[in-house]
């Protein structure tokens, strides 16, 4: 009896000894392949950023032949942006929006080049969107296009101050520089960020324009417009809501120091008038107090 017990507990033992090898098995099995695929997943965003930047030193190339206007050479980088974006993983680095934009990018640039009569304004410009899309792409912590952030800032000042003496025409001229000054980096925001955020800079700009090109333009409303933009390109550009949008750059960088002497001397004069005053409460309290 006891025999028989002992041999029906190494059976068990030995059974429950095949599932637990098994179960380890599968077990360290499903993390190699865990492993696998992030390391697959890791080399092809690393693929991917390598793609990105060769694409934007072609560009940038292409870019500065544009300038010397040396069309053969705009013709081979032409070709190559071509081929890289034709044969890149860059659908890993962006939105679908992202890569549609960047393909419009290069579309317009061909389009440019195509041309039987240079137009040097269009070509110029197309190069230069292009060039801001692929750096956004290959450069998403310092991309060239928030440079853009000043420009669009003193358009908007203009504007305003433009409204403010009454001069409609000056405020018009300003706003066209602005949407033109969009158009070349729209390309790179739409790659970097939210669409919800390049449909309200869009929207704003087509209530602006339509404000500004009014036959009678209402300068309340164009105000109330230039104060939403603010707010508006601060958030695009990654600025606080209420950065001052219309004071120089050179203002907002030299005056911390002045700000901070003038906050330190409010708090000293802000201590001295309570210490005055519990000073006047204590005495009065001692004034009031018997002596027995």
């Amino acid at each position: 009896m006891l025999r028989k017990v002992s041999l029906h507990l190494k059976r068990d033992i030995r059974i429950c000894l095949l599932f637990f090898v098994v179960f380890l098995t599968a077990q360290v099995g499903g993390v190699h392949a865990l492993a696998d695929h992030v390391n697959t997943s890791g080399t092809s965003v690393e693929d991917a950023t390598k793609q990105a930047q060769s694409l934007s030193q072609a560009v940038e190339r292409m870019y500065h032949y544009v300038l010397a206007g040396n069309l053969n050479a705009v013709n081979q980088d032409l070709q190559e942006v071509n081929s890289i974006f034709e044969n890149s993983s860059l659908q890993k680095l962006t939105t679908v929006e992202g890569i549609h934009a960047l393909s419009e990018s290069i579309i317009e640039m061909k389009a440019a080049v195509a041309r039987v009569k240079i137009d040097p304004d269009q070509w110029l410009t197309a190069s230069a969107k292009l060039r801001m899309a692929a750096d956004s792409l290959s450069n998403p912590k310092q991309p060239m296009w928030l440079q853009y952030y000043k420009l669009i800032r003193e358009e908007l000042s203009r504007m305003k101050s433009g409204v403010d003496k009454g001069e409609f025409l000056a405020a018009k001229e300003a706003y066209d520089r602005l949407q033109n000054h969009y158009e070349i980096i729209r390309p790179a925001i739409v790659i970097q960020r939210k669409q919800a955020e390049v449909t309200m800079a869009d929207s704003w700009l087509s209530y602006a324009g339509g404000l500004v090109n009014a036959v009678q333009p209402k300068p309340a409303e164009i105000q109330s417009m230039i104060e939403q933009g603010e707010e508006m390109f601060n958030v695009l550009f990654g600025k606080k809501k209420d950065y001052p949008a219309f004071a120089p750059f050179n203002q907002v960088n030299n005056s911390w120091p002045w700000l901070l002497w003038g906050g330190a001397f409010i708090v000293v004069i802000l201590a001295y008038t309570a210490y005055r005053k519990y000073k006047g409460e204590r005495d009065s309290i001692k004034s009031m107090t018997p002596k027995w």
